[in-house]
């Protein structure tokens, strides 16, 4: 049997117990950058001005950031912020749907985001702020009885909503502005909520074209058996359909669903009379729909609302 000296186990003892190494001042102001995305040059200063404390110098750069923010925010305010991103989320995607319960609730949102150039339009900091407001827009609530589906929010309200950090949406635009160095705006949100009613299914699609066109569509069946919707062909079969809509709807200029808003528009604007090309059918998008409710035994299916935007077009 081998014997260890006390000096042997003592040491053993210290290595078994000791801390981990502190970590490097390189190591540092790499990991702030890291969650902070701050220049080097300001990683520097905060753990100057810190004595080292990574968690104190990580605050010191949050509360610069949200000054250097607020103060760059105000001097570049009045630039022009024509390009940008249209922005969806889908919390609940309806009866079956694998997005959200799939109990019947139809809840989503879309939003216009702002900037002055493409390219920071297709940064992935300015993607996800996107994103983040446009979920933010979609858990908005609204009164109870509402005319259509689709509710346009109040900008100024949505600003001040509160994200899931603690923050208000108009403090995750002016940190992304202390970061990216362009004006940001918010230009316009939408919600789209939808209760479950026993005589339609309701159920949500989307699409977006490069972020620069996108379209939410509200989807009813009526009079559908509820034994389809555990029938994972039918399921499949619908998310395709859905999908297709939403792509013609974006596709295509399309401002009505079954006849032109007013008689100067075209046909072609009018989502039932247009050939049905994301399908890739020469037909027409109502014959298409005529043709899969019989399929599937379903007394209508239909687009019963949606909507339609182009980054910097009304």
């Amino acid at each position: 049997m081998l014997k260890f000296t006390q000096p042997a186990a003592r040491l053993s003892l210290h290595r078994l117990y000791s801390s981990a190494p502190a970590k490097s001042r390189v190591q540092l102001v790499a990991e702030l950058r890291k969650v902070s995305s701050a220049p080097i040059i300001k990683a520097r200063q905060a753990l100057d001005e810190c004595n080292g404390d990574f968690d104190a110098a990580r605050r010191w750069l949050e509360d610069d950031m949200r000054k250097s923010g607020v103060a760059k925010a105000e001097k570049i305010k009045d630039r022009a912020t024509s390009e940008g991103l249209i922005s969806i989320s889908i919390l609940e995607g309806g009866l079956g749907s694998q997005t959200g319960s799939g109990s019947g609730l139809v809840k989503a949102g879309i939003v216009e985001l702002n900037c002055e150039s493409d390219f920071v339009s297709r940064t992935d900091e300015f993607t996800r702020l996107a994103s983040e407001i446009a979920q933010i827009a979609a858990q908005s609530s609204t009164q109870q009885q509402q005319e259509s589906p689709f509710v346009p929010l109040s900008v100024e309200n949505l600003l001040q909503t509160s994200h899931a950090s603690g923050s208000t949406v108009s403090s995750l635009i002016t940190d992304v502005i202390a970061r990216l160095g362009e004006n940001i705006s918010l230009r316009r949100a939408t919600l789209l909520s939808q209760p479950s009613i026993s005589s339609s299914v309701f159920r949500a699609a989307s699409y977006l074209h490069q972020g620069r066109v996108g379209a939410l569509d509200l989807i009813s069946l009526r009079s559908a058996p509820p034994s389809l919707f555990r029938d994972d062909a039918f399921i499949g079969d619908l998310a395709k359909l859905e999908r297709a809509l939403a792509r013609q709807t974006a596709g295509f200029m399309t401002l009505a669903i079954d006849k032109p808003r007013n008689a100067e528009d075209e046909l072609e604007t009018v989502l039932y009379e247009q050939p049905f090309m994301m399908l890739g059918e020469e037909i027409t998008v109502r014959t298409v729909l005529d043709q899969w409710q019989k399929k599937w035994g379903i007394e209508q299916v239909a687009v019963s609302d949606f909507v339609r935007w182009e980054v910097g077009r009304d």
